[in-house]
């Protein structure tokens, strides 16, 4: 079984309104990661890639 994105929004949609759920912007920074808990590594990684795409123009 296919099923597109579009139809799993739709239903993510669906569950999520009749179980009262609303996303409200308060909701979707709260359920974000922070990042706190990065390693080293992790963060020169990003590093990395920021400063490539600073380079390449994209940021």
């Amino acid at each position: 079984m296919i099923i597109t994105l579009s139809d799993l929004l739709a239903g993510i949609r669906e569950r999520k309104a009749v179980l009262g759920i609303i996303d409200t912007p308060e909701r979707t920074d709260a359920m974000r990661n922070s990042g706190s808990r990065r390693t080293a590594r992790k963060l020169a990684m990003l590093a990395r890639i920021e400063d490539r795409s600073r380079d390449a123009g994209v940021v």
